[in-house]
């Protein structure tokens, strides 16, 4: 006869747990294990599929949305744009009209200056 130790250290003729008897509880309670996993898991998937549907809608909602902003910023830019370009045409005009003022200035200025020299050759000569 086989002697078996518990943890004590005392020694007995049967042993401590394992045998079929626990085999069989360990095999069964794996099938049971399985059973309510599988059964949980295609709930669970079927929610899975029901969020997924949703969020296909959800998210093609949110990609027309989408659009419909960038269409609405893309026009702002190229009103944005426009009203840039006037400006930029405007600003252009303004320093035109003023250099040209500044060259008909220059031109009064140089004019009047080459009388003056003028009148003082006439005067130093006659």
């Amino acid at each position: 006869m086989k002697n078996f130790y518990n943890v004590n250290g005392v020694s007995s003729t049967t042993p401590k747990g394992g045998g079929l008897s626990d085999l069989g509880g360990a095999v069964g309670g794996a099938i049971i294990s399985q059973v309510i996993g599988g059964y949980f898991a295609k709930g669970e998937a079927e929610k899975g599929r029901a969020l997924q549907e949703e969020i296909v809608k959800l998210s093609l909602a949110q990609q027309k949305l989408l659009e419909e902003r960038l269409q609405d910023v893309q026009s702002e830019t190229e009103r944005q744009g426009m009203v840039f370009q006037f400006l930029a045409v405007q600003n252009n005009n303004e320093m035109l009209n003023r250099i040209q003022s500044k060259r008909y200035t220059s031109y009064i200025v140089l004019g009047v200056g080459a009388l003056v020299f003028v009148k003082l050759a006439k005067r130093k000569n006659g």
